[in-house]
């Protein structure tokens, strides 16, 4: 605590900081981020004209980022979100980092999102994936929007197979569903299934539960075409040669996030969260310690 922040821009609930992530984190309150999203160093071993993607070994790396995953779990609020963006190199170092930090039961999911079609490697399979490791702080208390859509869908509420705590009897219209005793369990908790019922969406069909609504599916494979990088290898990209698509930072607000929350990045980049962010209407901090990030954030930023 106490370092000197060096802020580099600061505009309509925006705040952009030139410095090392690590000691912007320790200045900034405990639990006062709603989400935090980070495309993280990949540890390449490149060096380019204004950072080094060079940790050294992965287990160097790892303990690189052990303080910064830290600070970042004690700023994140009590019901806050994290999702960590990197690809094969370190993807399983993270995990198991991020799983001593922020425990087993907080990790959500790893989102698998495609970069690229098919490019010319040689002697090996093309990497066409990234990794986003996804992590709650309160596997209990977290927020999650389901994206809406204007058709409606019917999915089951059930699965085969008894589980304890989600194998419960529930009632609907008088009607009593046991799924323990059909040797299912249910795929929503007891509380979320009454949200359902009191949205009216909630249908039993042949005595199981189904719901009927409008929400769009999303699973972790992210492979929409509007989830590729607009970018390849012989293009000239903006500013960076690993800009993220808009999209990928869209879904991940909206579903992690309400309005004039705040967003963070500590690996700031090229700026398209801030861009997002601001756009969803949410306050955002970001930090990096190339002067040329801040500068190429700030210009997308007023550009809007």
């Amino acid at each position: 605590m106490g370092e000197i922040m060096s802020l580099y821009y600061e505009k309509d609930h925006v705040r952009i900081y030139q410095q090392d992530n690590l000691e912007l984190l320790r200045t900034l309150p405990g639990e006062s981020v709603n989400l935090i999203y980070c495309d993280i160093l990949y540890n390449t071993g490149k060096v380019f004209d204004d950072y080094s993607d060079d940790l050294g070994a992965p287990e160097e790396a790892t303990e690189w980022y052990r303080p910064r995953i830290e600070e970042m779990k004690r700023v994140l609020a009590p019901n806050g979100s994290i999702f960590i963006h990197c690809n094969w190199r370190m993807d399983s170092y993270m995990r198991i980092l991020m799983d001593r930090i922020f425990g087993t039961k907080c990790f959500r999911n790893r989102i698998y999102r495609q970069h690229s079609k098919e490019r010319g490697f040689y002697a090996n399979f093309d990497s066409q994936v990234d990794v986003v490791l996804y992590y709650v702080k309160n596997s209990r208390d977290f927020v999650f929007h389901e994206l809406r859509g204007d058709s409606k869908r019917i999915v089951p509420l059930f699965e085969n197979g008894v589980l304890e705590g989600r194998s419960d009897a529930r009632n609907i219209g008088g009607e009593t569903i046991d799924l323990k005793a059909l040797h299912k369990h249910w795929l929503v908790s007891a509380a979320q299934f009454q949200d359902m019922k009191d949205a009216g969406e909630v249908q039993v069909i042949g005595g199981l539960p189904y719901r009927f609504s409008n929400v769009i599916p999303v699973g972790n494979l992210w492979n929409e075409p509007e989830m590729l990088d607009a970018y390849t290898r012989t293009d000239v990209a903006d500013a960076y040669d690993t800009p993220k698509p808009e999209a990928v930072l869209d879904r991940i607000i909206r579903v992690a996030s309400d309005p004039n929350d705040l967003v963070a990045d500590f690996f700031l980049g090229g700026g398209t969260t801030a861009v997002v962010a601001k756009r969803l209407g949410r306050r955002f901090v970001g930090c990096d310690i190339s002067a040329k990030a801040c500068e190429v954030t700030v210009q997308k930023l007023e550009r809007g």
